[in-house]
Order: structure tokens, then C-alpha cells, then sequence
């Protein structure tokens, strides 16, 4: 495994810090201005998979983030505490979204769930104060312990039939 701090012409000018993984890329982390970030799909011809966990944790000056289809899973609470993101985009290639992602992110109104999301983990929109509406694909099968807690202006959620565990 090795560590990599790159320099993208991303929006924002954020630069990545990364661990390499059987040739693929795990974002680790960000540096610099934030702002609005997108998360690119490849770096340095390496293909961008997954974000890891805690890896934009507390970026209060993140406000806006997309992420690439090349992108499966995000780590838990890779998006913790960044109280001013107020828009999302997630890449169909997504499958699981991981305990605590978007936990305490106060200023997020809402987001779409791609199709391709399996799991929502526990705690994975805990305390999101302006989360009003969200619609959950059925693809997803379980939703973990109190993914919804606290989202207190929260007024629609649609679970699907097939969700086979969710504990409000």
C-alpha cells in the first residue's frame, strides 16, 4: 500500500491523498481549498474505486461534491461533520454507503440514491438537520440502526419492499 498526494485540476483545486490497492485508488483524504470537489474517475491511469474512511471527515469548507461511477463503496464517515455540503451527486457504480457517511452534514437538503446502492449503513444520515426528502431505490436491501436518526425536518421517506432490515 502506498500513500500518494496528488494535484488535480479539480474544481475547488483540492488535492487528494490516496492508497494504491492491487491497482486500483482509495481516496484518503483532501487538501486544500474545497469548495466544490469532483472526485475524478482515474489518477495517473489508476482507476479511483473507492473512498475511504473518514476521508473528507470535518471539511467544513466543502460544499459540494460528485462522485464518479468508477466509484463503489464509501468508507464510513468519509463525509462526517462537513456542515456545509449542500449538493451530492453519486456515481452508478455505488453499492454500499457506509456507517456514518453523511453524518452531521446540517446544510444537505436531500440527494437521489443511485439504483446501484445495496446498503445504507448505520448512522449514514444521523442528525442531517435540512435532510427533508429522500427516496431510497429498491435495490437497497438493508438500511442499518438509526440511519435516519435525528434528521429532524425529515418529512418522506420512501423504504422499498425488499429492505429486510431498518431500525428507525
Amino acid at each position: 500500500m502506498v500513500l500518494l498526494l496528488l494535484a488535480l485540476p479539480a474544481v475547488g483545486h483540492a488535492q487528494f491523498t490516496c492508497t494504491t490497492n492491487n491497482g486500483t485508488l482509495t481516496i484518503t483524504g483532501a487538501v486544500g481549498p474545497a469548495g466544490a470537489v469532483s472526485i475524478p474517475a482515474a489518477i495517473n491511469g489508476l482507476p479511483v474505486t473507492s473512498i475511504g474512511d473518514k476521508a473528507f471527515d470535518s471539511c467544513t469548507t466543502l460544499t459540494n461534491v460528485t462522485i464518479p461511477n468508477s466509484i463503489t463503496s464509501i468508507g464510513q464517515g468519509a463525509f462526517r461533520f462537513c456542515t456545509n455540503l449542500t449538493s451530492v451527486t453519486i456515481g452508478a457504480g455505488v453499492t454500499s454507503l457506509g456507517p456514518g457517511v453523511f453524518s452531521y452534514c446540517w446544510s444537505l437538503p436531500g440527494l437521489t440514491i443511485p439504483a446501484s446502492v445495496t446498503s445504507v449503513g448505520d448512522h449514514a444520515f444521523y442528525d442531517c438537520a435540512s435532510l427533508t426528502n429522500l427516496t431510497i431505490p429498491a435495490s437497497v436491501t438493508s438500511i442499518g440502526d438509526h440511519a435516519f436518526s435525528f434528521c429532524a425536518h425529515l418529512t418522506g421517506v420512501t423504504i422499498p419492499a425488499c429492505v429486510t432490515n431498518c431500525v428507525w
